[in-house]
């Protein structure tokens, strides 16, 4: 293989841990952890009438209809902050099917390291010898439901298609945070261009969704319309790098509805340093990823246990940063963004095979790192491996 030009320095690799998918999917138990609510808004859905009643529920509960996710499904404003009563009426009112929290969504991550300059994350799965293979085809779609994506940065800007921003209802889903356009660059930069660095898949493109605006809360009511789009709008591939306590039951049904539609489905694990649950990584049909570290350690702060699926390195990840340039950041999220443009290079290289079948694949090549089967399932993720 021609040598790779744009990577300045080592290239260290990153292994994928794969293993057999159940025929219904990528399964998860929810969560039985009890959780004091930190949102202000509700998702209700009415029972069937001839007239909307949604606007004249809400106000008797105390509530304002914010916006729709769909024609019978509604976001609800809490404004005086008791949320919890305010759901127990809409749940007590008969004309309510269902209500439920629209839990806050944060960003998974944990403050960068910018001493590090070299990726050694590719060497760790074995990418280069993967990209032997395939370096990834311009047909697949990987949507990034974050922050939004640096729509101008040089590494990146020329494989975005078009996106949508929630979080403030326009067609522009710019970031203003930097999260999601190092997400994009881990899975997906621009590669072999004599720029910047490399992504693990050189030719997907990159779909921004924006649910999430720097410095003002997330919603999940948000990341439900983002995976909707992306499933509409043709996404192969949703990665979603956030982080709730919270389950959310319609959240799980869109994340059901984009598996049905074809979609692998990338969360991280969390950054909580235990075995607690975590959303939407805890959600069936989703792929859950633990961190790693340059010698395979399991990171201190990388949430674990039987119910995350593989591992991938997330230590000191140099990938492409808001405004130009790149820089170093850790945590899960880059972990989860290592599998997601691993499932490119998959999809890629077998264009035949199902969503199920490529986690399958990605599942069966991970290395059985010291942890498989107590910290994770199917172990670290090895591209080579899985192609």
């Amino acid at each position: 293989m021609a040598k790779v030009k744009k990577i300045a320095g080592a290239i260290l690799a990153v292994a994928l841990g794969v293993a057999l998918l159940p025929s219904a999917g990528v399964t998860a138990e929810k969560s039985e952890a009890t959780v004091s609510p930190s949102t202000d808004q509700i998702i209700v859905k009415m029972k069937p009438s001839k007239v909307d009643q949604t606007a004249t529920v809400a106000a008797k509960s105390g509530a304002t209809v914010k916006k729709s996710i769909d024609s019978d499904l509604k976001v609800l404003k809490v404004s005086d902050g008791n949320v919890g009563d305010v759901l127990a009426k809409l749940k007590a009112d008969p004309n309510v099917e269902y209500a439920e929290l629209d839990p806050i969504m944060t960003i998974s991550l944990t403050p960068n390291d910018p001493s590090y300059s070299s990726q050694y994350h590719l060497t760790k799965i074995q990418a280069p010898a993967a990209w032997d293979i395939t370096t990834g085809s311009t047909s697949t779609k990987i949507a990034i439901i974050d922050t939004g994506v640096d729509l101008t940065h040089p590494d990146l800007s020329a494989k975005i298609i078009p996106g949508y921003d929630f979080a403030n209802g326009d067609s522009v889903a710019q970031d203003d945070h930097g999260h999601g356009t190092q997400v994009a660059g881990v899975a997906a930069a621009s590669t072999n261009n004599y720029q910047e660095g490399a992504g693990v898949d050189w030719q997907a493109r990159i779909m921004p969704i924006k649910v999430v605006n720097a410095g003002t809360p997330g919603y999940t009511s948000d990341v439900i319309l983002g995976v909707k789009w992306a499933a509409a709008n043709g996404a192969h591939i949703i990665l979603m790098s956030l982080d709730s306590s919270l389950y959310n039951a319609v959240l799980q049904t869109e994340i059901n509805n984009a598996w049905a539609a074809g979609a692998v489905i990338v969360a991280p694990a969390g950054n909580s340093g235990n075995t607690v649950r975590r959303y939407p990584a805890g959600y069936n049909n989703v792929v859950a990823v633990a961190w790693t570290d340059s010698a395979d350690n399991k990171s201190s702060y990388s949430t674990y246990g039987s119910w995350v699926h593989v591992a991938a390195p997330g230590t000191s990840i140099r990938s492409t940063r808001l405004g130009g340039g790149m820089s170093n950041w850790s945590g899960t999220s880059m972990a989860a963004s290592v599998v997601a443009g691993l499932a490119g290079l998959v999809r890629a290289n077998n264009p035949s095979l199902s969503n199920a079948g490529i986690v399958n694949k990605i599942f069966t090549g991970a290395d059985p790192i010291t942890g498989t089967g107590v910290w994770w399932r199917y172990g670290r993720v090895n591209a080579l491996n899985s192609l």
